[in-house]
């Protein structure tokens, strides 16, 4: 889930500019310029709840992180630090054979091309404090 979610982050950059603009010590056109964003550090993914409904698991989460955020020519770059949280939905066991699976046997890329089994991911940024690198 970590990297699915970290994926998540750094494609989907509106969400991270709309978790900067409020902060009100960097500057809209910045935060308007960031065109990439990696996930450098998280110190776990934290499943904080889940519940199962008509078939689907849906998975609530923490995750803090580490991100960097930066324009094409690194004119803009940022350092983020939050904490991610959301939730995170995939086929529960009646709907999907988990068991046919020996997860703990892959590797890591192996796991992965099981991420389509996520339907749908909700990201949210939570105590974000940013630092200007170019400062």
């Amino acid at each position: 889930m970590w990297d699915i979610v970290g994926n998540y982050a750094e494609t989907h950059l509106e969400i991270l500019k709309e978790a900067l603009r409020p902060l009100g010590y960097i500057e809209y056109e910045d935060i308007d310029k960031i065109t990439f964003a990696e996930v450098r550090e998280s110190d776990e993914f934290i499943v904080s709840n889940f519940c199962t409904k008509e078939g689907v698991l849906t998975i609530e989460y923490e995750m803090p992180a580490g991100i960097l955020a930066k324009n094409d020519d690194s004119s803009v770059c940022f350092h983020v630090t939050t904490w991610c949280t959301g939730q995170v939905e995939i086929p529960d066991i009646d709907s999907y054979n988990w068991n046919e699976v020996e997860f703990d046997k892959l590797g890591r890329l192996e796991i992965l091309s099981y991420s389509y089994l996520v339907k749908m991911i909700r990201l949210f940024y939570e105590d974000t404090e940013v630092d200007d690198l170019n400062a």
